[in-house]
């Protein structure tokens, strides 16, 4: 098995695309195609089913791209800690919530006082951060979810809400002009959050507490990407369990519907760093600002 192969793979499966595979690395569509091909018959199993009009992942090829994934951002984080000026550089891993809402306003006070300093963001779920945490790919984490570990230290940021989002249609503000309760609501159509989110292992706890199975629910969808998560709930394609900084705006608009969710099951976000490894003062002037400005 060769990086290539990898390389290849993982950009087929971002791209959806082998022709725009192609291009991102700078190779023929042949010769994705054909190092593609070698890794499934390296591995005997079937990754990519290509159709003349489509391209998806097989159930182990869904499987394999997590790890594939994580094998070429070691390598580059190797590469990384090797060049030139790596203390000008600090390589953070965020879940989505924070990627979105919370990094940026870390980052810009952050850079200001250290206006040389290069911040390069990984975005991954929560399980995905914990794990570029333990094999070194990023410095500090971002994560909506303590994962058991002796290897990493979390310092709880802050809380999150939970809400209940719907499209603003008619029905659902017919829903909410009568007060139908949430276990009613929640036989809509549904939307659900990839496996590895926070807000995914949260959710369950709050549909245990309604006295709900997560298999009761009709899911229509499931998405590991937030901007595709609002906007399908705002086009009508289902409802979902969100973090009420995800949807605050579109529902200030008008163009969500929220339900606050009364439940014991909360979650924080945590700052996260790997313990085993000494923190360079750079990394824990980071770590200190992003504490000192939610702890404030």
């Amino acid at each position: 098995m060769e990086f290539r192969q990898l390389e290849a793979f993982v950009a087929v499966a971002e791209k959806k695309s082998f022709s725009l595979a192609a291009d991102a690395l700078y190779l023929s569509q042949s010769t994705v195609s054909s190092h593609v091909k070698n890794l499934e018959k390296e591995l005997k199993r079937q990754l990519i089913v290509r159709t003349t009009k489509s391209l998806r992942l097989t159930p182990e090829g869904e499987t394999f791209l997590r790890y594939a994934k994580r094998i070429v951002e070691t390598r580059d984080a190797a590469i990384t800690a090797v060049s030139e000026r790596p203390q000008s550089m600090l390589r953070l891993g965020a879940s989505s919530i924070p990627s979105a809402f919370m990094l940026p306003e870390i980052i810009r006070r952050f850079q200001a006082g250290h206006p040389d300093v290069v911040c390069v963001v990984r975005q991954g779920d929560s399980r995905d951060i914990h794990e570029m945490l333990q094999d070194g790919t990023v410095d500090v984490g971002f994560l909506g979810q303590e994962f058991p570990s002796t290897k990493c230290g979390y310092i709880s940021l802050c809380a999150d809400r939970l809400v209940l989002a719907a499209p603003a249609s008619d029905e659902y503000r017919r829903m909410k002009e009568e007060g139908k309760g949430l276990r009613e609501i929640l036989k809509s159509p549904y939307i659900q959050r990839e496996r590895g989110s926070g807000t995914e292992a949260v959710s369950e706890q709050i549909l245990r507490e309604l006295g709900m199975s997560p298999t009761a629910l009709h899911i229509v969808a499931g998405t590991n990407d937030l901007q595709s998560l609002t906007r399908m709930i705002e086009e009508g394609v289902g409802i979902s369990i969100c973090s009420e900084l995800a949807v605050r705006e579109m529902a200030e608009q008008g163009r969500l519907l929220t339900w606050p969710l009364n439940t014991v099951a909360t979650r924080s976000f945590y700052i996260a760093y790997c313990g085993r490894r000494k923190l360079s003062p750079l990394q824990g002037e980071f770590i200190d600002g992003a504490v000192q400005l939610y702890h404030r």
